[in-house]
């Protein structure tokens, strides 16, 4: 049972124990303030939830490192923690005392990290300091989250809808023109509608082509050190068989042929010299200036001997142009400096879109999808067609034989009339 007892300064002091047994005290300015306090932290006590007073002395910078310290995640996901908390949470919060650490304060920051870095990043460093004080709550340092509740900036690039192409313009565009060498994996994508990782990180092992089906069990994740071959995907989901297309099966043969019957471990898309292949080098060196060739990006125009012009949008719209001598600079030119254009994901996208397009249940696209949940796949990949009010009003024409079976006077207006007296 605690207790207040009055100090020779003139103040109040009360005192009581912890769940440990320990003797603890605060002093307060007045007895009332004390007995107040006395009384919700014995409440506290009782009810499990009791929280130190002076346990919000920690230094925040102090708690990250043991927070970092017990996460147990995915080499890539450490590398982006480590580096977020370095160059805009610990700059902050790193010398606050978790218990002054409060909701405007955290408010404040945000609207200022919004200035200059995109919502996105904002959102992700938001995301990190929350979890960080969510944990403190956990281990009984500060009472609340300070950062519940406070307003971030609205995410406008979500508001872009994914490029999805048609299958004409994928086979008659865009595919023709991506480096032989590299059709398999864009292929890969659009056929299977493989993720990035799962692409780069797939091995022979995982492929039968006599059967035409492919196992993701295995992907490929970028770290600043080097590239890992991780064995599991993204979510126990994403472990699935896949079958393949023709085309896609045709793509893989030719790959194997030319590999010379490579060994199981060997990973099917490699550079030149049989590493991984990274994802920034393929969309500078190969995605990129395929989209321009293709007419998917920006615009080459021969207009005359050895003069090439190319055209390209920046981010604000606004049109720029250039000479050349060459097609291959002014390509280079458009894939190096336009704004916006497919990403080698909308290819994933567009696969689930044409199966959801050609009437594949939900169910079994969510499954080659690799979704825990049919409602991502439903979010994702269904949207509302740019003939969507023709299509409505198709299902409810009916055959010109049952329109003769219809007698526009029955029922006859006197029974219509008949039957609302009752209403």
């Amino acid at each position: 049972m605690g207790y207040v007892v009055k100090t020779p300064a003139g103040t109040y002091r009360a005192n009581w124990r912890d769940a440990t047994g320990r003797q603890k005290a605060k002093t307060f300015r007045t007895k009332k303030e004390a007995s107040t306090f006395l009384a919700q932290t014995e409440a506290a006590l009782s009810r499990g939830t009791y929280v130190d007073p002076h346990a919000g002395r920690t230094r925040f910078g102090d708690f990250a490192q043991q927070w970092l310290a017990t996460r147990t995640v995915e080499a890539r996901t450490a590398e982006r923690t480590v580096s977020m908390l370095r160059a805009h949470v610990l700059p902050k919060w790193g010398d606050w005392p978790l218990g002054q650490v409060d909701f405007m304060s955290v408010q404040e920051w945000v609207t200022s990290l919004s200035r200059e870095l995109a919502p996105t990043t904002v959102a992700k460093c938001y995301q990190l300091l929350s979890m960080i004080l969510r944990t403190a709550v956990q281990a009984r340092l500060i009472v609340t989250n300070p950062a519940e509740g406070v307003k971030l900036p609205r995410d406008r690039s979500r508001d872009v809808k994914p490029v999805t192409i048609s299958r004409e313009i994928f086979f008659g565009k865009l595919l023709p023109v991506v480096p032989a060498r590299h059709r398999g994996i864009v292929c890969a994508a659009a056929g299977a509608g493989l993720r990035w990782g799962e692409c780069a990180g797939l091995p022979w092992s995982s492929v039968d082509l006599d059967r035409a089906v492919l196992r993701v069990v295995q992907v490929a994740e970028e770290t600043h050190g080097g590239i890992l071959l991780r064995p599991y995907p993204k979510s126990r989901a994403g472990v699935r068989t896949v079958p393949l297309p023709g085309f896609l099966v045709s793509a893989l043969r030719r790959l194997r042929t030319h590999a010379g019957d490579p060994d199981p471990r060997t990973l099917v898309f490699r550079d030149r010299v049989g590493r991984p292949l990274r994802r920034s080098n393929f969309r500078r060196r190969v995605w990129l200036p395929s989209l321009v060739r293709a007419g998917l990006l920006g615009q080459v125009v021969n207009t005359g001997p050895h003069r090439y012009r190319a055209v390209w949008p920046d981010r604000e719209g606004v049109e720029w142009s250039a000479e050349f001598t060459t097609e291959r600079e002014a390509v280079a030119c458009v894939a190096a400096k336009a704004a916006g254009g497919m990403r080698f994901h909308d290819l994933r996208h567009a696969y689930a879109t044409w199966l959801v397009t050609d009437g594949v249940p939900i169910n079994l696209v969510q499954r080659v999808m690799g979704h825990e949940q049919a409602s991502t796949t439903l979010d994702r990949y269904t949207h509302t067609p740019a003939d969507y009010a023709a299509r409505i009003l198709d299902a409810f024409t009916l055959p010109a034989d049952d329109l003769l079976t219809l007698d526009p006077a029955t029922p006859s207006e006197s029974a219509l009339d008949e039957g609302e007296e009752g209403l």
